[in-house]
Protein backbone atom coordinates (compact mmCIF):
# COMPACT_ATOMS: atom_id res chain seq x y z
CA UNK A 1 0.00 0.00 0.00
CA UNK A 2 0.85 3.62 -0.39
CA UNK A 3 0.22 6.13 2.29
CA UNK A 4 0.62 10.29 2.65
CA UNK A 5 3.40 11.69 4.96
CA UNK A 6 2.37 14.24 7.28
CA UNK A 7 1.85 17.77 5.85
CA UNK A 8 -1.50 19.34 4.76
CA UNK A 9 -3.93 16.84 3.90
CA UNK A 10 -6.61 18.92 1.94
CA UNK A 11 -7.02 21.29 -0.65
CA UNK A 12 -7.50 24.73 0.46
CA UNK A 13 -10.65 26.32 -1.31
CA UNK A 14 -9.55 28.97 -4.02
CA UNK A 15 -11.64 32.23 -4.01
CA UNK A 16 -13.29 30.83 -7.92
CA UNK A 17 -13.10 27.35 -7.06
CA UNK A 18 -10.94 26.46 -9.86
CA UNK A 19 -9.39 23.40 -9.24
CA UNK A 20 -6.43 22.86 -7.23
CA UNK A 21 -3.18 20.23 -8.20
CA UNK A 22 -2.17 19.07 -5.05
CA UNK A 23 1.72 18.19 -4.72
CA UNK A 24 1.97 15.60 -1.69
CA UNK A 25 4.74 13.14 -0.98
CA UNK A 26 3.93 9.53 -0.89
CA UNK A 27 5.58 6.34 -0.24
CA UNK A 28 5.19 2.98 -1.79
CA UNK A 29 6.09 -0.38 0.27
CA UNK A 30 7.57 -1.68 -2.81
CA UNK A 31 10.22 0.98 -3.22
CA UNK A 32 12.81 1.95 -0.82
CA UNK A 33 12.81 5.91 -2.13
CA UNK A 34 10.57 8.97 -1.64
CA UNK A 35 8.86 10.87 -4.48
CA UNK A 36 6.56 13.42 -5.17
CA UNK A 37 3.58 12.71 -7.43
CA UNK A 38 0.88 14.95 -8.68
CA UNK A 39 -2.21 13.88 -7.32
CA UNK A 40 -5.25 14.52 -9.83
CA UNK A 41 -6.86 17.84 -8.90
CA UNK A 42 -10.25 18.31 -7.23
CA UNK A 43 -12.12 21.23 -6.84
CA UNK A 44 -11.78 23.37 -4.41
CA UNK A 45 -15.07 21.94 -3.19
CA UNK A 46 -14.43 18.62 -3.07
CA UNK A 47 -15.06 16.72 -0.02
CA UNK A 48 -12.43 14.36 1.62
CA UNK A 49 -13.63 11.23 0.70
CA UNK A 50 -13.68 12.59 -3.10
CA UNK A 51 -10.29 13.74 -2.95
CA UNK A 52 -9.40 10.47 -1.36
CA UNK A 53 -10.97 8.24 -3.91
CA UNK A 54 -9.18 10.38 -6.70
CA UNK A 55 -5.96 8.90 -5.24
CA UNK A 56 -6.43 5.49 -6.03
CA UNK A 57 -3.68 2.86 -6.21
CA UNK A 58 -4.18 2.41 -9.61
CA UNK A 59 -2.96 5.80 -10.14
CA UNK A 60 0.31 5.39 -7.94
CA UNK A 61 1.31 2.37 -9.49
CA UNK A 62 1.20 3.59 -13.02
CA UNK A 63 3.45 6.47 -11.56
CA UNK A 64 6.04 3.36 -10.91
CA UNK A 65 8.23 1.89 -13.74
CA UNK A 66 7.74 -1.75 -13.02
CA UNK A 67 8.86 -3.76 -15.62
CA UNK A 68 7.12 -7.44 -15.93
CA UNK A 69 10.01 -10.07 -16.21
CA UNK A 70 10.09 -12.67 -19.68
CA UNK A 71 13.39 -14.43 -18.35
CA UNK A 72 15.87 -14.94 -16.60
CA UNK A 73 19.59 -13.53 -17.24
CA UNK A 74 21.65 -15.57 -16.15
CA UNK A 75 19.88 -19.03 -17.07
CA UNK A 76 19.73 -17.42 -20.73
CA UNK A 77 23.82 -16.28 -20.58
CA UNK A 78 24.72 -19.91 -19.25
CA UNK A 79 23.06 -21.20 -22.06
CA UNK A 80 24.24 -19.34 -24.81
CA UNK A 81 28.01 -19.95 -23.39
CA UNK A 82 28.47 -16.91 -21.55
CA UNK A 83 29.79 -16.02 -18.69
CA UNK A 84 28.02 -14.70 -15.55
CA UNK A 85 30.01 -13.20 -12.76
CA UNK A 86 28.36 -12.94 -8.72
CA UNK A 87 29.48 -13.00 -5.33
CA UNK A 88 28.29 -14.45 -2.08
CA UNK A 89 25.73 -12.57 0.59
CA UNK A 90 27.14 -14.12 3.95
CA UNK A 91 26.54 -11.13 5.88
CA UNK A 92 22.77 -11.82 6.24
CA UNK A 93 22.34 -8.49 5.64
CA UNK A 94 20.01 -6.54 2.89
CA UNK A 95 21.60 -3.17 3.31
CA UNK A 96 24.97 -4.84 2.68
CA UNK A 97 23.28 -6.78 -0.33
CA UNK A 98 21.63 -3.28 -1.49
CA UNK A 99 25.36 -1.64 -1.32
CA UNK A 100 26.95 -3.86 -3.71
CA UNK A 101 23.62 -5.06 -5.75
CA UNK A 102 23.95 -2.31 -8.51
CA UNK A 103 27.89 -2.56 -9.56
CA UNK A 104 26.97 -4.87 -12.36
CA UNK A 105 27.05 -8.23 -10.78
CA UNK A 106 24.95 -10.93 -13.12
CA UNK A 107 24.10 -12.84 -10.02
CA UNK A 108 23.95 -12.28 -6.15
CA UNK A 109 23.29 -15.78 -4.13
CA UNK A 110 22.52 -15.37 -0.65
CA UNK A 111 24.17 -18.12 1.22
CA UNK A 112 22.37 -20.23 3.64
CA UNK A 113 24.49 -23.22 3.87
CA UNK A 114 27.11 -21.01 5.81
CA UNK A 115 26.00 -17.76 7.14
CA UNK A 116 23.05 -17.10 9.74
CA UNK A 117 20.52 -15.81 7.20
CA UNK A 118 16.68 -16.38 8.50
CA UNK A 119 13.58 -16.72 5.64
CA UNK A 120 12.41 -13.14 6.59
CA UNK A 121 16.46 -11.55 5.71
CA UNK A 122 16.29 -13.86 2.48
CA UNK A 123 13.77 -11.67 1.24
CA UNK A 124 15.03 -8.53 2.07
CA UNK A 125 18.14 -9.71 0.66
CA UNK A 126 16.03 -10.64 -2.72
CA UNK A 127 14.30 -7.20 -3.34
CA UNK A 128 17.85 -5.47 -2.46
CA UNK A 129 19.49 -7.36 -5.28
CA UNK A 130 16.46 -7.18 -7.51
CA UNK A 131 16.34 -3.54 -7.16
CA UNK A 132 19.89 -3.71 -8.15
CA UNK A 133 19.30 -4.82 -11.39
CA UNK A 134 21.27 -8.24 -10.68
CA UNK A 135 19.69 -11.97 -10.44
CA UNK A 136 18.45 -13.00 -6.73
CA UNK A 137 19.84 -16.47 -6.46
CA UNK A 138 20.28 -18.71 -2.55
CA UNK A 139 22.52 -21.80 -1.82
CA UNK A 140 20.03 -23.97 0.23
CA UNK A 141 21.75 -25.97 2.87
CA UNK A 142 21.11 -29.04 1.26
CA UNK A 143 19.70 -31.41 -0.92
CA UNK A 144 15.97 -31.15 0.61
CA UNK A 145 12.25 -30.08 -0.91
CA UNK A 146 11.29 -27.95 2.34
CA UNK A 147 14.22 -26.00 1.87
CA UNK A 148 14.55 -25.92 -1.93
CA UNK A 149 10.44 -24.64 -2.30
CA UNK A 150 10.73 -22.60 0.74
CA UNK A 151 13.54 -20.24 -0.94
CA UNK A 152 12.25 -20.52 -4.37
CA UNK A 153 8.91 -19.28 -2.93
CA UNK A 154 10.51 -16.80 -1.00
CA UNK A 155 11.82 -15.29 -4.79
CA UNK A 156 14.67 -16.96 -6.02
CA UNK A 157 15.78 -16.91 -9.63
CA UNK A 158 18.01 -20.12 -9.28
CA UNK A 159 19.39 -21.97 -6.66
CA UNK A 160 22.68 -23.22 -5.85
CA UNK A 161 22.54 -26.93 -4.01
CA UNK A 162 25.24 -28.29 -2.11
CA UNK A 163 27.01 -31.90 -1.92
CA UNK A 164 25.48 -33.41 -5.73
CA UNK A 165 27.08 -36.89 -5.94
CA UNK A 166 25.12 -39.06 -8.30
CA UNK A 167 23.12 -38.50 -10.86
CA UNK A 168 20.04 -39.69 -8.48
CA UNK A 169 21.13 -36.78 -6.52
CA UNK A 170 20.84 -33.78 -9.77
CA UNK A 171 17.44 -35.57 -10.63
CA UNK A 172 16.19 -34.80 -6.61
CA UNK A 173 17.30 -31.06 -7.19
CA UNK A 174 15.52 -30.42 -10.65
CA UNK A 175 12.68 -32.58 -9.41
CA UNK A 176 12.25 -30.04 -6.23
CA UNK A 177 12.48 -26.83 -8.43
CA UNK A 178 9.64 -27.95 -10.80
CA UNK A 179 6.13 -28.02 -10.87
CA UNK A 180 3.61 -31.54 -11.25
CA UNK A 181 3.87 -33.13 -13.44
CA UNK A 182 7.89 -32.34 -14.34
CA UNK A 183 8.84 -32.40 -10.46
CA UNK A 184 7.45 -32.57 -7.41
CA UNK A 185 7.59 -28.75 -6.28
CA UNK A 186 4.30 -27.97 -4.41
CA UNK A 187 2.34 -24.71 -5.51
CA UNK A 188 1.78 -22.09 -2.73
CA UNK A 189 2.49 -19.36 -4.41
CA UNK A 190 5.61 -17.03 -4.72
CA UNK A 191 6.48 -13.85 -3.91
CA UNK A 192 7.85 -12.68 -7.65
CA UNK A 193 4.85 -13.88 -9.35
CA UNK A 194 3.16 -10.62 -10.09
CA UNK A 195 6.43 -9.61 -11.34
CA UNK A 196 6.49 -12.38 -14.04
CA UNK A 197 5.21 -11.78 -17.34
CA UNK A 198 2.91 -14.70 -17.74
CA UNK A 199 2.08 -17.63 -15.90
CA UNK A 200 4.91 -18.10 -12.96
CA UNK A 201 4.77 -21.57 -12.94
CA UNK A 202 5.56 -21.90 -16.90
CA UNK A 203 8.01 -19.60 -16.16
CA UNK A 204 9.88 -21.24 -13.66
CA UNK A 205 9.85 -24.66 -14.97
CA UNK A 206 11.50 -23.25 -17.90
CA UNK A 207 14.14 -20.42 -16.15
CA UNK A 208 14.74 -21.23 -12.98
CA UNK A 209 18.90 -21.79 -12.86
CA UNK A 210 19.67 -25.26 -11.78
CA UNK A 211 23.22 -24.86 -10.33
CA UNK A 212 24.19 -28.19 -8.46
CA UNK A 213 27.67 -28.42 -6.71
CA UNK A 214 29.97 -31.06 -7.29
CA UNK A 215 32.51 -30.49 -4.12
CA UNK A 216 33.48 -34.62 -3.60
CA UNK A 217 35.82 -37.07 -5.30
CA UNK A 218 32.76 -39.11 -6.08
CA UNK A 219 30.85 -36.34 -7.93
CA UNK A 220 33.52 -35.34 -9.73
CA UNK A 221 33.88 -39.54 -11.08
CA UNK A 222 30.14 -38.62 -11.78
CA UNK A 223 30.79 -35.46 -13.49
CA UNK A 224 29.53 -36.52 -16.92
CA UNK A 225 26.28 -38.50 -15.68
CA UNK A 226 25.44 -35.50 -13.70
CA UNK A 227 25.47 -33.01 -16.40
CA UNK A 228 23.51 -35.29 -18.71
CA UNK A 229 20.80 -35.04 -16.15
CA UNK A 230 18.23 -32.86 -18.31
CA UNK A 231 16.97 -29.75 -16.19
CA UNK A 232 20.34 -29.37 -15.11
CA UNK A 233 21.69 -25.66 -16.33
CA UNK A 234 25.07 -25.96 -14.60
CA UNK A 235 27.44 -26.84 -11.62
CA UNK A 236 29.36 -24.90 -9.22
CA UNK A 237 32.73 -26.66 -8.07
CA UNK A 238 33.72 -25.91 -4.09
CA UNK A 239 36.83 -26.06 -4.20
CA UNK A 240 37.98 -26.14 -0.41
CA UNK A 241 35.16 -29.24 -0.04
CA UNK A 242 36.68 -30.79 -2.75
CA UNK A 243 40.24 -30.45 -2.11
CA UNK A 244 39.02 -31.85 1.89
CA UNK A 245 37.12 -34.88 0.31
CA UNK A 246 40.56 -35.63 -1.79
CA UNK A 247 42.83 -35.65 1.32
CA UNK A 248 44.23 -32.42 0.17
CA UNK A 249 44.58 -29.01 2.15
CA UNK A 250 44.92 -25.16 0.69
CA UNK A 251 48.57 -25.80 -0.34
CA UNK A 252 47.77 -28.53 -2.15
CA UNK A 253 45.69 -26.30 -5.07
CA UNK A 254 46.74 -24.46 -7.72
CA UNK A 255 48.12 -25.30 -11.40
CA UNK A 256 49.66 -28.69 -11.93
CA UNK A 257 48.13 -30.29 -8.91
CA UNK A 258 45.76 -33.27 -8.43
CA UNK A 259 42.87 -30.73 -7.41
CA UNK A 260 43.31 -28.79 -10.53
CA UNK A 261 43.51 -31.86 -12.81
CA UNK A 262 39.75 -32.82 -10.91
CA UNK A 263 38.46 -29.70 -11.35
CA UNK A 264 39.71 -29.36 -15.30
CA UNK A 265 37.58 -33.25 -15.69
CA UNK A 266 34.78 -31.55 -14.31
CA UNK A 267 35.18 -28.78 -16.51
CA UNK A 268 35.58 -31.21 -19.66
CA UNK A 269 32.24 -33.01 -18.74
CA UNK A 270 30.30 -29.64 -18.85
CA UNK A 271 31.84 -29.32 -22.13
CA UNK A 272 30.71 -32.26 -23.34
CA UNK A 273 27.33 -32.07 -22.02
CA UNK A 274 26.86 -28.66 -23.13
CA UNK A 275 26.01 -27.05 -19.70
CA UNK A 276 27.89 -24.30 -18.05
CA UNK A 277 30.94 -25.13 -15.10
CA UNK A 278 31.50 -22.85 -12.06
CA UNK A 279 34.23 -22.32 -9.96
CA UNK A 280 34.42 -20.26 -6.83
CA UNK A 281 37.25 -17.63 -7.36
CA UNK A 282 39.67 -15.86 -4.97
CA UNK A 283 40.64 -12.77 -7.46
CA UNK A 284 39.31 -11.02 -10.45
CA UNK A 285 42.56 -12.46 -11.70
CA UNK A 286 41.13 -15.41 -11.03
CA UNK A 287 37.64 -14.86 -12.61
CA UNK A 288 39.22 -13.74 -15.79
CA UNK A 289 41.77 -16.86 -16.27
CA UNK A 290 39.24 -19.49 -15.62
CA UNK A 291 36.72 -17.58 -17.86
CA UNK A 292 39.54 -17.78 -20.69
CA UNK A 293 39.67 -21.40 -19.62
CA UNK A 294 35.82 -22.05 -20.47
CA UNK A 295 33.93 -21.58 -16.71
CA UNK A 296 31.21 -19.79 -17.20
CA UNK A 297 29.21 -19.72 -13.42
CA UNK A 298 31.82 -17.71 -11.62
CA UNK A 299 31.63 -16.05 -8.23
CA UNK A 300 33.91 -13.50 -6.73
CA UNK A 301 34.75 -13.83 -2.87
CA UNK A 302 31.86 -13.02 -0.79
CA UNK A 303 30.52 -9.28 0.57
CA UNK A 304 32.08 -9.99 3.91
CA UNK A 305 35.54 -11.11 2.24
CA UNK A 306 35.23 -7.64 -0.14
CA UNK A 307 34.48 -5.78 2.70
CA UNK A 308 37.06 -6.54 4.52
CA UNK A 309 39.77 -6.52 2.08
CA UNK A 310 38.92 -2.75 1.51
CA UNK A 311 39.37 -2.31 4.86
CA UNK A 312 42.19 -4.45 5.40
CA UNK A 313 43.80 -2.55 1.82
CA UNK A 314 42.94 1.11 3.53
CA UNK A 315 44.00 0.49 6.71
CA UNK A 316 47.28 -0.68 6.19
CA UNK A 317 47.63 2.29 3.77
CA UNK A 318 47.32 4.62 6.73
CA UNK A 319 50.64 6.78 8.06
CA UNK A 320 50.00 7.33 11.77
CA UNK A 321 52.85 9.76 12.20
CA UNK A 322 50.94 12.02 9.54
CA UNK A 323 54.34 12.52 7.52
CA UNK A 324 52.95 11.16 3.97
CA UNK A 325 49.55 13.53 4.62
CA UNK A 326 50.17 16.97 2.03
CA UNK A 327 49.41 19.98 2.91
CA UNK A 328 46.10 20.94 2.00
CA UNK A 329 45.08 18.07 0.12
CA UNK A 330 41.97 16.99 -0.37
CA UNK A 331 40.61 13.82 -0.92
CA UNK A 332 37.12 13.27 -2.68
CA UNK A 333 35.46 9.75 -2.32
CA UNK A 334 31.78 8.09 -2.18
CA UNK A 335 30.28 6.22 0.47
CA UNK A 336 30.05 3.25 -2.00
Amino acid sequence: MCAPTSGRRWPRPSANGANLTIRRRWRCTMSPFWKWWTVPSRTASGCRSQFYNSITQEHLMSRLSVSKIKTNPVTDKLRNGQPAVGTWLTLASPVAAESIAHLGWDWLVVDAEHSPVGFETMVGCFRAVQLGGAAPMARVPWNDTIWIQRTLDAGAFGLVVPMVNTAADAKNVVSNMRYAIKGQRSFGGSRVAPYIDGDYRTWADEHLAVIVMIETAQAVENAEAIMAVEGVVGCFIGPNDLALSMGLTQRDMGPGTQHEAAMMEVLAACKKRGKAAGKHCFSAVEVTQRIGQGFQFLALLSDGALMAKAAREEFSAIDFTGAGASEGEQVKGALY
